[in-house]
C-alpha cells in the first residue's frame, strides 16, 4: 500500500525522494545551516572581544569562542549554534526528502520516550561509576570547584541547552547520515565504523586531543560507533539520544575537564585527562548497557519481518 511505512529503522529512508543529488544537496544545506547561520550566535561575543579595549578578551582560533569572558556567555553562544542545525536536518527531510521529520529517529508513530529515559537513566549511572572508579585510582586530578551561587545559575542553561546540542548531533550523525549510508550496507558493524568516523571527524579539532593524538580519536570514533550501534539495534535512535544527553550534562555538571572545549561551573574539575582510562572504560560502559538491555530481553524478543539484527 501507498501509506504503508517499512518498519526496519534503515529502511525509512525508502520513503519519500532518495536521489543521491538529494542527499549532496541536503548534506550541503545541513552543513550551511550549522556552519554559517549557527556561526553567527559564536560571531557575537567574537566581534566584541575584537572592538573591546579589554587586554584580557582574545578570540580563540582553535575552539571559536573568546577567552576572558564568562564561560557562560561562550557556553550559550556555543550550544545556539545547534539551533540552527536542527533546523537544517527538519528542512533537509521534510522538504528536499520529503518524509515525515519522525522517520529519522524512529520507524514508529510516535517516540518511545520510555526507551530514551532508560538510556539516559543507565549511562547516567554507568559514566558516574567510572569517575568515581577513577576518582579512587587517581583522586589527586579531581578538584572541588563548587561555587553554589554561580553553579544553580549556570545549570539552568545547561538543562535546556545541552540536550539541545546533543539531540542535534544525534539527529544528524544517528538520524540522517546512518540511514544514507543504509543504501551503502545493511551490515550493522560496517554502518556503526562508518558512522564513528563521521562523528570522530568534527570532534578532531576539540582541544582534548593535545592529551593524546591517537587514543582520543579513537575514543570519539568509539562513541560514533556505539552510538549508531545502539540505534540500528533498538531500530530507533531513542536509546542513542538520551545516552549522549547523559553523557555531556554529566561532564558539564559534575566533572568538566580543565582544556575541555566548553568551560561549565561544575562541581568538580579534572586537572588531567587519562586518554587510556577513557577509552577502556568507555568500552566497559558500552559492554554493560548493551548487556543491561539487550541480551537481557533477546530470547523474549519477537523477530518482526523486516529487521535486520547484527
Amino acid at each position: 500500500m501507498e501509506n504503508e511505512q517499512p518498519f526496519s529503522f534503515l529502511d525509512q529512508v525508502r520513503l519519500g525522494q532518495t536521489e543521491w543529488f538529494r542527499y549532496f544537496f541536503g548534506i550541503v544545506l545541513i552543513l550551511f545551516f550549522w556552519f554559517v547561520l549557527g556561526g553567527l550566535f559564536v560571531l557575537v561575543p567574537a566581534f566584541w572581544a575584537v572592538v573591546d579595549d579589554n587586554p584580557e578578551t582574545a578570540v580563540n582560533l582553535e575552539t571559536g569562542l573568546v577567552d576572558g569572558f564568562d564561560p557562560l556567555v561562550n557556553y550559550i553562544a556555543a550550544n545556539l549554534t545547534f539551533v540552527p542545525l536542527i533546523i537544517g536536518v527538519f528542512v533537509v527531510v521534510r522538504f528536499v526528502h520529503g518524509r515525515p521529520f519522525r522517520t529519522i529517529i524512529t520507524p514508529a508513530k510516535k517516540l518511545n520516550w520510555r526507551r530514551l529515559g532508560q538510556g539516559f537513566g543507565l549511562w547516567l549511572l554507568l559514566i558516574a561509576l567510572a569517575s568515581g572508579v577513577e576518582y579512587l585510582l587517581n583522586p589527586e586530578i579531581y578538584t572541588i570547584v563548587l561555587d553554589a551561587r554561580r553553579f544553580l545559575f549556570f545549570v539552568l542553561f545547561v538543562l535546556l541547552l545541552t540536550p539541545v546540542q546533543t539531540t542535534a548531533e544525534e539527529l544528524l550523525f544517528r538520524g540522517y547520515l546512518l540511514q544514507m549510508t543504509g543504501h551503502l550496507s545493511r551490515n550493522f558493524w560496517v554502518l556503526a565504523i562508518i558512522n564513528g568516523i563521521l562523528f570522530m571527524v568534527p570532534h578532531l579539532a576539540n582541544p582534548e586531543l593535545a592529551a593524546s593524538a591517537i587514543l582520543l580519536p579513537l575514543f570519539y570514533l568509539s562513541i560514533g560507533a556505539f552510538f549508531a550501534f545502539i540505534t540500528l539495534r533498538d531500530n530507533s535512535a531513542e536509546l542513542a539520544i538520551g545516552v549522549h544527553a547523559a553523557n555531556n550534562l554529566y561532564a558539564a555538571l559534575f566533572a568538566n575537564y580543565t582544556n575541555s572545549a566548553l568551560q561549565t561551573e561544575s562541581i568538580f574539575l579534572v586537572t588531567e585527562l587519562n586518554p587510556l582510562y577513557a577509552l577502556l572504560s568507555f568500552w566497559a560502559e558500552a559492554i554493560i548497557f548493551y548487556l543491561v538491555l539487550f541480551r537481557r530481553n533477546r530470547q523474549s524478543e519477537p523477530v518482526a519481518e523486516g529487521v535486520i539484527h547484527g
